[in-house]
């Protein structure tokens, strides 16, 4: 197995770290809208993505242990390799560092933007008296959500 079948790989991950992060601002804007089709549509998106991540870290262990660097974590690998490819294997793994923070980094604004929001609604329901009801009376699964409200979790 060919050592450059790690940059293709770090470019691949990469990219699929690209469209999470678009995903974050995706998701950012549809909550700042209270678009509720459009944050079940990026979150449908996300669990697809979820699901290519697992394909990677599988295809990811698979040419780790072809080229002998089993148990070799992915920042690691450019000290494992060629001469000629270390450098741009370095580069790969760098590119793929950044863009993890970036995501992150969405993840975090994604994140505290839906917990204000929840803080905000349970406030209001609390206000209303409402969320005393709800405590009373709550069902594990709501007896009649629209279908476009539905958000699908297995992922």
């Amino acid at each position: 197995m060919d050592q450059t079948q790690l940059v293709s790989f770090f470019s691949e991950l990469q990219q699929v770290l690209e469209q999470l992060t678009q995903l974050q601002s995706e998701k950012i804007t549809a909550a700042r809208a209270h678009d509720l089709q459009a944050l079940n549509e990026c979150m449908k998106r996300e669990q697809a993505i979820s699901l290519s991540l697992r394909g990677l870290e599988q295809k990811r262990n698979q040419l780790l242990q072809a080229l002998g660097l089993s148990g070799v974590g992915l920042m690691d690998a450019a000290k494992h390799c060629t001469p000629e490819l270390r450098p741009v294997l370095s580069q790969s793994v760098e590119r793929l560092r950044r863009q993890y923070t970036v995501l992150r980094s969405a993840q975090e604004a994604a994140r505290t933007l839906f917990e204000n929001d929840l803080r905000s609604i349970n406030q209001e329901l609390e206000r209303r008296g409402v969320l005393s009801e709800l405590d009373e009376h709550y069902q594990a699964t709501p007896s009649a959500m629209p279908r476009s409200m539905s958000t699908d979790f297995r992922a």
